[in-house]
């Protein structure tokens, strides 16, 4: 089957024109809305703070990789509009991701059903919390790209290995850019190798070309990995690099079973809708060529080993289904080949559109919006001084005064159980130290969350109940957003 057909071509264009619009239509409800997420606040700020000299895992601690950190300094260079940048740069990779998804559901279905999935794609990132600039909505990116590189091998398949091998350089090497943004993309690498050494085995029959190259490949995709870890060593931060990266994760601790029944039965409920189209599209779509068979058995195993990397790093959060989006669309495609199929479907995309506006209204309700967050700025900005954040965005400290209290500025490092022996610091002891410097305001969350560090609240509540006063607070669903300022300002640092 050739993709690049000459009717689908003639369709291509239109195409292309309402993915851009359907996306960007789908994501203007968050365009310009700090308070999306914490963690794109602090990949945004740890940003700048790379742009200012100083190191992530060192000066500025998470586990999340150089290469993240590396993209939102880019964006900081916008200045006053690095909010806007990060999230149109995030928007350009979202349409990207859905033109890849299309061409490779191309190999299975019809054309009007590649451009269904493709829509799927960008509205059901929005369920899942992927509306901002969420690591997975830059590195699908990159794995589709390696995945259609991949399929485009099947489909064009040669008999000499040297085509393989120029196949697997570009698919390893991308697989390397994309574990340098989330270490969770490993699974869909070591898949995707996995085909590529099967492939080359049933060609040349010879273990130890298998093995050669093998290791080539393998140091391919590990190459930006290493470049990044010899920079530390080099500069002396080895162990750091190290302890951040590699360490610190096998030390996090286990959430409450309640709390993660009720996160996986969230992400059920999210990814069901497309897992169910799999077994449906037997019944529902016509029989497949020997190739769109090949395509399909490929693209099944690229879900199944996204899915494995979610199961193994487990139900956290909700933005950890959306490195299944990508394969679980395009396995929807071939359903529009029926009707009862395009009912299916019609209904999943309308469900899906109107679920996704839904949820990121919800999200603006729970975290806040634009008018909030510089509501809290002009609050702030009424007196200079220092800002610790113990539980809310760290997108305030890139924007007001981060005095470097803390190597550890996440919030989550204080507030969360799980992350007691993972940071590498004590956090009632480094919350104790921080207090004991005075910060002129402090934020928080009221009532304390589930899972919360009790341990460190106490002690940071001991403290607001003496020396700090409300100045600032605002209903965010069950919780409240709070700001608190040091009584006696004379004594605060600045």
């Amino acid at each position: 089957m050739n993709i690049l057909a000459k009717p689908y071509l003639n369709k291509e264009n239109y195409f292309y024109f309402i993915i851009f619009i359907f996306t960007i239509v789908s994501r203007l409800p968050s365009l310009n809305n700090p308070l999306i997420d914490v963690d794109e606040g602090f990949y945004l700020f740890t940003g700048g703070q790379l742009l200012h000299g100083y190191f992530p895992f060192v000066d500025i601690w998470d586990r999340k990789p150089f290469w993240l950190f590396f993209i939102y300094a880019f964006f900081h260079l916008f200045g006053s509009y690095r909010i806007i940048a990060y999230q149109v740069g995030a928007t350009l990779c979202v349409i990207l991701t859905a033109i890849f998804i299309m061409k490779m559901a191309r190999t299975i279905a019809s054309s009007t059903g590649s451009l269904i999935s493709s829509l799927l794609y960008v509205s059901y990132l929005n369920i899942s919390g992927g509306e901002g600039g969420q690591s997975p909505v830059f590195y699908n990116y990159i794995v589709c790209a390696a995945i259609y590189i991949l399929l485009k091998y099947i489909i064009n398949d040669k008999d000499n290995t040297q085509s393989l091998c120029h196949t697997a350089f570009k698919v390893m090497f991308l697989f390397g850019i994309a574990l340098q943004i989330k270490y969770t993309t490993v699974f869909e690498g070591v898949f995707s190798g996995c085909f590529l050494i099967s492939i080359l085995y049933r060609k040349t029959y010879c273990i130890e070309k298998v093995i050669t190259q093998s290791l080539v490949w393998i140091f391919i995709a590990l190459l930006p990995t290493v470049s990044v870890a010899i920079f530390y060593f080099v500069f002396g931060y080895g162990h750091e690099w190290w302890f951040a990266n590699i360490n610190s994760i096998f030390h996090r601790g286990h959430r409450p079973p309640e709390i993660v029944r009720h996160q996986a039965i969230k992400l059920s409920l999210m990814v069901i809708p497309l897992v169910i189209s799999i077994p449906f599209r037997h019944f529902f779509s016509p029989k497949m060529s020997k190739c769109q068979k090949s395509c399909s058995l490929f693209l099944n195993l690229w879900a199944c080993s996204a899915l494995l990397g979610v199961i193994v790093f487990g139900s956290w959060y909700t933005h950890y289904a959306l490195p299944l989006f990508p394969p679980l669309c395009i396995a929807c495609a071939p359903l529009w080949n029926k009707n009862i199929g395009k009912v299916w479907l019609s209904l999943l995309l309308c469900y899906s559109i109107v679920k996704g506006q839904a949820s990121v209204a919800k999200h603006q309700r729970t975290r806040g919006d634009n008018t909030l967050f510089h509501t809290i700025l002009r609050t702030m900005n009424s007196q200079k001084g220092c800002l610790f954040i113990y539980s809310g965005s760290p997108i305030f400290y890139d924007f007001y005064n981060f005095c470097h209290l803390t190597t550890r500025p996440f919030p989550g490092h204080f507030h969360e159980l799980i992350e007691q022996d993972a940071t590498g610091m004590e956090p009632a002891k480094e919350i104790t130290r921080i207090l004991a410097a005075l910060p002129l305001y402090i934020m928080s969350r009221e009532p304390a969350l589930a899972g919360e560090n009790t341990d460190v609240r106490r002690i940071l509540y001991q403290k607001l109940n003496t020396d700090y006063h409300l100045v600032f607070t605002a209903p965010q669903g069950d919780t409240s957003l709070t700001l608190y300022q040091l009584n006696t300002p004379a004594a605060a640092i600045h």
